[in-house]
């Protein structure tokens, strides 16, 4: 039996990823869920509703706070916020319309989306910063113990899962981490060990 469970969730959706806004969030405060992001995240609550939960720490961000407090509420537990758990900071695109981006940006556009470990952008971290201070979190609390929850954004959860199965960062692309879903991982005596990616959503 694993000694240690972690689930790792991403936040619902918010109206900042729906096509008519498409604007890159970041670590930007104040992007809270929407509607359709509080049903999933029900959903995943229900999805999670046997399992024995102990703690539960979020990115400090709106949107994962939400979601976090939404899966302690039926448990009367509290949610740490842990800025290790924050979306990628991307420094001047934070914000920004996507296609704006786009259009100002292209060749660094083009890097994020094929080889996001070559990425330097002013202000701005590295991918490889985002994995580090992931892992750092996940590690301290995996340590605790027992059954818990890290709820955190797409790339950085991307970016742990990479670092944790030992695949290269430039494989962060390869993982595409739906809202309001869940990753598994079990610290067992041979080691880390991922059950699951992107469960608990129907992904077309």
């Amino acid at each position: 039996m694993p000694e240690t469970t972690v689930y790792l969730v991403r936040h619902g959706m918010h109206d900042w990823l729906r096509p008519e806004h498409n604007r890159f969030a970041g670590a930007i405060p104040g992007v809270g869920l929407n509607e359709q992001g509080r049903l999933e995240v029900q959903r995943l609550a229900g999805l999670l509703s046997g399992e024995p939960i102990t703690w539960i720490a979020a990115s400090p961000l709106q949107r994962t706070m939400e979601t976090a407090e939404m899966l302690a509420r039926a448990r009367h537990l509290d949610v740490a916020a842990d800025e290790r758990l924050l979306e990628w900071r991307c420094g001047a695109w934070e914000g920004m319309k996507i296609i704006e981006i786009q259009r100002r940006y292209p060749s660094e556009w083009k890097i994020w989306r094929e080889r996001p470990d070559l990425l330097r952008l002013p202000g701005a971290e590295t991918v490889d910063q985002m994995a580090a201070r992931m892992e750092v979190a996940y590690r301290a609390w995996a340590a605790r113990g027992g059954t818990g929850v890290l709820v955190s954004h797409q790339d950085p959860l991307a970016a742990l899962l990479s670092t944790l199965i030992g695949a290269p960062l430039r494989a962060v692309r390869a993982l595409d981490i739906q809202t309001a879903s869940v990753s598994t991982s079990h610290e067992t005596a041979y080691g880390t060990v991922i059950a699951a990616i992107n469960a608990g959503r129907l992904v077309a």
